[in-house]
């Protein structure tokens, strides 16, 4: 049974996808970018159509930085308002050290995966997780940053003023109510079983997404049948900016602000006088679950193990067309996600 879902920002939901499986199984690597392009421009094309131009800016098999990426878009992409600013210092980069991966969902996806114990797109055979840290592993990252940057050990703690972006909104998303999340190496674990027949899994770079105010930076992760279709696509060392190692997702973020309250000055953050806009960036990782094949399962016990509510950030993207409003949502969402739980402990 396939799952209905609204998925996470770069979870994007396509369309215009062919059916048959051999034709799947025969795409060359031209027609594999043409996809995503059309994922992309239906995501886009949900709200400001302003951004359709976005299709065009896909930037396939790099991680672009920063300031390639104001060389490589045209001067009407719409982050190029951003990119040319000039920002006050910040941090940057932080390396984070990121064990867990999350899908965020709205109520119908819920259920579907749930019922089904699939995670499985209904239209595409591309599988999208974000990352999802904690405090320690924010903690971690900047006791790494000191480490790096100062003699003196001893600073005062700083990047919490700093990590602003929806990213770090740790109990927040913009795609939903309920967020489930599990280890990296549990998803890998999974889908070698799965979909790879007991061999490892294959890490490419998949590209760089540039959006309104963000970027996002796209591994691909398949079966090692695909590799002539995915030969175009660099294997994952190619990255400066997001490595797997030793069971953890390694991501070097550039900004890490998208709204900066304040300036990083000799070691120590200074509150400026007013904020200022600017970009955030962020990693995605995407699983190859080609047509024919049933999916990612999981047991419901441990999908409810994985579950949590979460609240809506200021801006919904979940697609809901319902009459309740975000706060009548979440409580909704934490009285399913709490008798769940309570289910499973009388099991």
């Amino acid at each position: 049974m396939e799952t209905y879902q609204v998925t996470e920002l770069i979870q994007l939901q396509p369309t215009k996808i062919s059916q048959d499986p051999e034709t799947e199984t025969n795409k060359k690597p031209v027609e594999i970018i043409t996809q995503l392009k059309e994922e992309i421009y239906e995501l886009v094309h949900q709200g400001d159509n302003s951004h359709g131009d976005m299709m065009n800016h896909f930037i396939k098999g790099q991680h672009v930085s920063l300031c390639r990426l104001a060389k490589r878009v045209t001067a009407e992409h719409p982050i190029m308002k951003y990119l040319i600013k000039e920002i006050p210092p910040y941090p940057t980069p932080v390396e984070f050290w990121v064990t867990d991966v999350a899908h965020v969902t709205e109520e119908t996806g819920f259920k579907g995966i749930l019922n089904s114990e699939l995670f499985r797109p209904p239209n595409s055979e591309f599988l999208w997780w974000g990352l999802k840290m904690n405090k320690e592993e924010i903690r971690s990252a900047e006791k790494r940053y000191m480490k790096r940057n100062f003699l003196n050990n001893a600073q005062k703690p700083f990047l919490e003023k700093f990590t602003t972006s929806p990213l770090f909104q740790l109990q927040k998303s913009r795609f939903g109510n309920y967020n489930f999340t599990f280890p990296f190496t549990e998803l890998m674990e999974r889908y070698k079983e799965q979909n790879c027949a007991g061999e490892e899994p294959v890490l490419r770079v998949y590209g760089t997404i540039p959006y309104k105010q963000q970027i996002v930076y796209t591994m691909l992760i398949h079966s090692p049948e695909d590799k002539k279709r995915f030969r175009e696509y660099p294997l994952r060392g190619a990255s400066e900016w997001v490595r797997y190692q030793d069971g953890k997702i390694i991501w070097k973020a550039q900004a890490i602000c998208g709204t900066h309250w304040y300036q990083f000055v000799s070691g120590e953050a200074e509150k400026l006088n007013t904020h200022v806009f600017y970009v955030w960036d962020q990693v995605s990782l995407v699983f190859h679950l080609p047509k024919g094949t049933k999916g990612l399962r999981m047991p419901r016990q441990r999908l409810i193990e994985a579950l949590e509510a979460c609240e809506l950030d200021g801006m919904d993207l979940s697609g809901y067309q319902g009459s309740k409003n975000k706060k009548e949502r979440f409580l909704e969402a934490k009285i399913k996600v709490n008798e769940l739980k309570e289910e499973k402990k009388r099991r």
